[in-house]
């Protein structure tokens, strides 16, 4: 589609096959079929083995245009490497970028395309709603954009919970490649994302590195979150009130599989980094509720009712609501 908007976007997707084979290849493939007529640039960034997948899904996918397959040897469980790889391709003003789990809407893709335009900042993180294996089988019933209205309804038999902040970041290329892409020092699962995303929103002046980075504590509710979450959340608030909600797909997790064991390695390496770059910071007072307080601020600057938006900060788990049936 010469000439649509979307031709000035690319879509960044990191695909390992060395684990949940089948799943991530049908994923894969769902993503560029939906994507591809768009105009927009596909970008997979794939490890190099196993082949039998990586020859499958080239075969699969290479009739259609837009479409891109950059492998990488010795890349398995090194998402950091895999999305820098693709990055390397990138042509395009922007860059988005998501997980192989996310759901490629192509409204909401568009929407946020033009959302980032108008930025000027030229960068939008977005709200990410985490299905149930119940929540998956119900997209082929609903359309993606109505799950948040279903998560502000606590219909949490759907839905696990919300990641805000959230790794689906779309933005200008120039300030990825200003701050170097990714740090391939993260192997596993995690913090590559929230390594990539302060030095991102630093550079784009958005934030300033203080100790509270070194505040790592997971939330049950988004306006609960403290630390390096909550800078990052401040900074992007006013997306909790836009229509655009990311969904990801559920899947099974072994904890035991190396990728998953690999994060506490992955947190040693995020505090050790973090804390050389904060050391001559001046310390702020941690405060639990200050997320909590800004976001009432801008509820009331733009008149919305706090009741609207009671489940930001309900730190009631979702399987309690499925167990008691409140949904």
């Amino acid at each position: 589609m010469i000439g649509s908007p979307l031709s000035d976007l690319s879509i960044v997707v990191p695909l390992d096959f060395s684990r949940r084979s089948k799943d991530i290849f049908q994923r894969a493939i769902d993503i560029a079929k939906s994507l591809a007529p768009t105009g927009l640039h596909i970008i997979f960034g794939c490890a190099a083995t196993p082949e039998a997948w990586v020859s499958k899904l080239k075969s699969k996918l290479q009739h259609l245009t837009g479409v891109s397959i950059i492998t990488s040897p010795n890349s398995q469980n090194q998402l950091s490497k895999l999305r820098n790889i693709a990055l390397a391709q990138v042509t395009t003003p922007y860059v988005l970028f998501l997980d192989v789990d996310i759901v490629a809407d192509v409204e909401q893709i568009q929407q946020a395309l033009t959302a980032v335009r108008q930025s000027p900042k030229q960068i939008c993180m977005y709200p990410c709603l985490y299905l149930s294996a119940k929540g998956n089988r119900q997209l082929s019933k609903h359309p993606v954009s109505v799950f948040r209205q279903y998560y502000y309804q606590f219909k949490r038999e759907w839905i696990l919970h919300l990641a805000f902040p959230s790794s689906i970041i779309i933005c200008d290329l120039k300030s990825v490649h200003a701050i170097q892409g990714f740090d391939e020092s993260y192997k596993g699962h995690g913090y590559e994302d929230f390594d990539f995303m302060l030095r991102l929103f630093k550079h784009k002046e958005l934030i300033e590195y203080t100790e509270q980075i070194l505040i790592d504590e997971p939330y049950m509710a988004p306006m609960m979150a403290t630390g390096f979450r909550a800078l990052l959340s401040k900074a992007q608030l006013e997306q909790l009130l836009q229509p655009i909600y990311f969904v990801h797909l559920y899947h099974s997790k072994n904890k035991q599989e190396n990728y998953y064991q690999l994060r506490l390695q992955n947190q040693n390496i995020f505090h050790q980094k973090f804390s050389a770059l904060t050391a001559h910071t001046i310390e702020q007072s941690p405060c639990t509720l200050l997320l909590i307080n800004h976001f009432f601020e801008l509820l009331a600057m733009q008149n919305k009712k706090p009741s609207e938006f009671t489940a930001l900060w309900a730190e009631i788990p979702g399987h309690m609501f499925r167990k008691i049936k409140l949904i």
